[in-house]
């Protein structure tokens, strides 16, 4: 029991056990990552599967497209052999006008059946945080979110040539001039990306929270604590900055720390959406709930081999029977 609400989560074989069988509405992204197919498998072996909706989104041209575009034809293949068409693919570019996506959701929202599954295991934050945002104003029957983790990442750099700092889509401060903030959080991953300067910039005088993810298992424990570490290099935490130990899978948890941070909402937040994906998704949900402005450089470049292999597959209940959970 976390706050008000009982947040069910866990293995996706679990989580189902525990619902009424259902047809569902999916949205996924194909990626060069052998992951990506995770959800999807599942509900194609339970037979739960009423629309799919599955985005390729590809990286401006680089030294890698040609291997790139070769591993996204492999996993479309894969998505093939699922039974899926051809017409439940859409194409995007990774710096696609936000309009798209807005116009892309909208459209899928406009057919469904109200039971919808997203999966955000190989969603940019750019893609998966506006997505989002449009389901969780939507009237919805039943919302899952679903994340893979792979068996490992890559020991080389996972993506390279970022953006400047700016705000994710529908995620920008509302007010001009911003709103005083209270406190920053950020989520731990492998680079940080520009966030010291940040931090120093703009931020130098509030209280940091770092979300930590732990126990991270080796070797990622490594790249984790040197994240932090080139942040200390050029940003001295404060006795008011904490590191916030929270498991890397564990999305009521780091939701209720989130929470508890804001005084319930009332201090205002701001977010560095770095780290594992269900601690982008805690901040997604508590950044919609209450609103608050998020924060990313995105990357032009990802690795072709961000990660390798399917290790579990969780589910997260948002919406269960019209009941708002987050």
């Amino acid at each position: 029991m976390l706050g008000d609400n009982f947040r069910p989560w866990g293995e996706i074989q679990w989580v189902f056990s525990k619902l009424p069988q259902l047809k569902w509405d999916i949205i996924g992204c194909i990626s060069t990552e052998d992951r990506f197919i995770g959800t999807l498998t599942f509900l194609a072996q339970e037979n739960f599967i009423d629309r799919v909706s599955y985005w390729q989104i590809f990286d401006p041209p680089s030294r890698d497209s040609k291997i790139i575009k070769e591993k996204m034809d492999v996993n479309c293949k894969n998505f093939f052999s699922l039974g899926r068409k051809k017409n439940e693919i859409q194409d995007f570019l990774l710096f696609d006008l936000h309009n798209k996506i807005i116009s892309s959701i909208n459209e899928f929202l406009s057919k469904t059946n109200g039971n919808i599954i997203l999966d955000i295991t190989c969603f940019p934050k750019k893609f998966f945080f506006p997505i989002l945002k449009i389901l969780k104003t939507f009237k919805l029957k039943n919302l899952i979110i679903t994340y893979s983790s792979p068996e490992k990442y890559s020991s080389e750099e996972l993506s390279s040539n970022p953006d400047s700092w700016g705000h994710l889509p529908l995620f920008g401060p509302s007010n001009f001039p911003e709103s005083p903030v209270d406190i920053a959080i950020v989520g731990v991953g492998f680079m940080p990306f520009g966030l010291p300067q940040l931090l120093l910039s703009n931020y130098s005088s509030i209280p940091v929270k770092f979300l930590f993810p732990f126990p991270p298992g080796p070797p990622n424990y490594q790249r984790t604590w040197n994240f932090v570490r080139e942040i200390e290099e050029s940003y001295t935490l404060k006795p008011v900055d904490d590191i916030i130990r929270v498991n890397a899978n564990n999305l009521p948890d780091a939701f209720e720390h989130i929470t508890q941070l804001s005084d319930g909402g009332k201090k205002n937040l701001i977010f560095a959406p770095y780290g594992p994906k269900p601690f982008s998704l805690a901040m997604a949900l508590f950044a919609i709930k209450y609103p608050s402005v998020v924060y990313y450089t995105q990357p032009h470049h990802y690795n072709p081999n961000y990660s390798i292999g399917l290790s579990q597959t969780f589910a997260y209940c948002i919406v269960l029977n019209e009941i708002n959970l987050y």
